[in-house]
């Protein structure tokens, strides 16, 4: 049995340049992936505040402002407390913070 030699070297050759040829491109797309999401990343930061997606909503709502007739309704539910308070034991600091939430009002 006899080597054709040159045969033998040709397919070698071409062998190792496929190889490498298939390296080369998949390294050229792993490239191609990471430098278009850098070209994202940068885009985003380029953009103003108000055009850029919002990457954290904070929750925190401030609360809200209690209705007139609710602070009414509070006052009135503190001074009927103080009042039986001052009528179970009418101390003198009871009778002052029923005085301070049930003011007498002029007629």
């Amino acid at each position: 049995m006899q080597l054709n030699y040159l045969k033998l070297y040709a397919c070698l050759t071409l062998s190792g340049l496929t190889i490498w040829f298939v390296d080369q491109a998949w390294t050229m797309y792993q490239l191609k992936l990471v430098s278009d999401a850098t070209t994202n990343a940068f885009k985003q930061v380029s953009l103003s505040k108000k055009v850029q997606a919002p990457s954290y909503k904070p929750s925190y709502k401030p609360p809200a402002k209690p209705k007139p007739f609710e602070i009414i309704k509070y006052h009135d539910k503190v001074c009927k407390f103080f009042t039986d308070e001052y009528r179970k034991e009418p101390t003198e600091s009871n009778r002052l913070k029923m005085r301070e939430y049930c003011p007498i009002l002029p007629n």
